[in-house]
């Protein structure tokens, strides 16, 4: 069984559980380094960059210690702690939150993702930019550029994964996370 390790709000950790217990994925709501050794991935999640991700600070060098053996997930403000320019610099791009704004949704198509169309809820933004020859766009808005990058073992989408009625995101990013578990068990 997966296990699956959260770092964010309350509000959308719970949102978040919700998803993953649809799908019989076992949750960690990480608060302390030894439960980074219990997960096979680690999604993080936030709207705000400030207070909600003050854990990741914390825990930093233990998650950098582990990222070969961790699948990471970075939603909205998640996401811009991965790049160069975030508290775990994983990702070859800076990325630049937007102010909070309105809900706005925009419809994405996504050709490694089933459904490959969807709408997506953006609240607030990230942009991406200087992306890296070694990072894989897999979705680009007209509007937005970047919103959903890949690199290795490390997924970012710009939008509110959360709120976004179709879980693509979540079932694309699993199946790094069993990929990345059953490469290890051997």
């Amino acid at each position: 069984m997966l296990k699956i390790g959260m770092i964010g709000p309350d509000f959308l950790l719970q949102r978040n559980q919700e998803i993953f217990q649809r799908q019989q994925i076992k949750t960690i709501f990480i608060t302390d380094a030894p439960q980074l050794h219990q997960i096979d991935g680690l999604l993080i999640s936030g709207w705000n960059y400030g207070q909600y991700l003050q854990p990741l600070k914390r825990l930093r060098n233990v998650i950098l210690a582990r990222q070969e053996q961790l699948a990471l997930l970075g939603i909205a403000a998640g996401a811009a702690a991965l790049g160069k320019n975030g508290v775990l610099p994983v990702m070859d791009c800076h990325i630049t939150q937007q102010s909070a704004q309105q809900l706005t949704t925009a419809v994405l198509e996504i050709p490694s993702f089933a459904p490959s169309r969807f709408t997506a809820a953006f609240l607030p933004e990230v942009r991406f930019s200087h992306l890296a020859p070694n990072l894989g766009v897999l979705c680009r808005d007209s509007r937005r550029g970047p919103v959903v990058v890949r690199q290795g073992n490390v997924l970012a989408c710009s939008y509110a994964a959360e709120l976004t009625p179709r879980l693509c995101l979540y079932d694309y990013w699993l199946e790094m996370v069993a990929a990345l578990k059953s490469s290890k068990d051997f």
